[in-house]
């Protein structure tokens, strides 16, 4: 791994483990890491991970990271897939809609995945701060559901909530 990747890399960890509100804050982790890095990079590096700062219970704010995979390079790609690692906790259904769970702030990069799903049984998703509504087609099978968010939800959280999928 090359330095950027690595830097990348360490970026992902420290956004996903922290209340990270400011760049000044990841710099000063960034550096009891070792990683010693310009404002102007670490802002290039921000964007490229497609960050963004989103409110937080006790009022202030703090980085996540977009969970949809449109990121700018191979780099940052391999970064979405394990901010959505983390940012989906569990998947339960209630009649016609799927209901998922998300780390505060991750709902709205989680639901615009399922949004661009080429799926005609997913009819459209509303997302609050933690907690994704996904609006299934009446005639889909809860396995055909299953089916489709297998496709961008990590493999642990599917075998997890199989149950709500009446899958044996």
């Amino acid at each position: 791994m090359n330095k950027r990747q690595s830097r990348l890399a360490l970026i992902v960890k420290i956004l996903l483990n922290n209340a990270i509100g400011s760049q000044e804050e990841l710099m000063a982790l960034l550096e009891a890491n070792n990683c010693i890095v310009t404002q102007a990079t670490l802002s290039r590096d921000l964007k490229t991970l497609r960050t963004s700062k989103v409110a937080t219970e006790l009022g202030g704010y703090r980085y996540v990271i977009a969970a949809n995979g449109t990121a700018a390079d191979e780099v940052a790609t391999q970064a979405m897939d394990s901010v959505r690692q983390a940012a989906i906790t569990s998947i339960s259904f209630s009649g016609h809609q799927a209901i998922v769970k998300t780390r505060n702030g991750y709902a709205g990069g989680v639901a615009y995945d399922i949004d661009e799903l080429p799926s005609p049984i997913i009819l459209g998703t509303v997302a609050g701060a933690d907690t994704v509504f996904v609006a299934v087609d009446e005639k889909a099978t809860k396995e055909e559901v299953y089916k489709v968010l297998s496709q961008i939800f990590p493999a642990n959280i599917m075998e997890e909530n199989r149950h709500y999928f009446d899958l044996a």
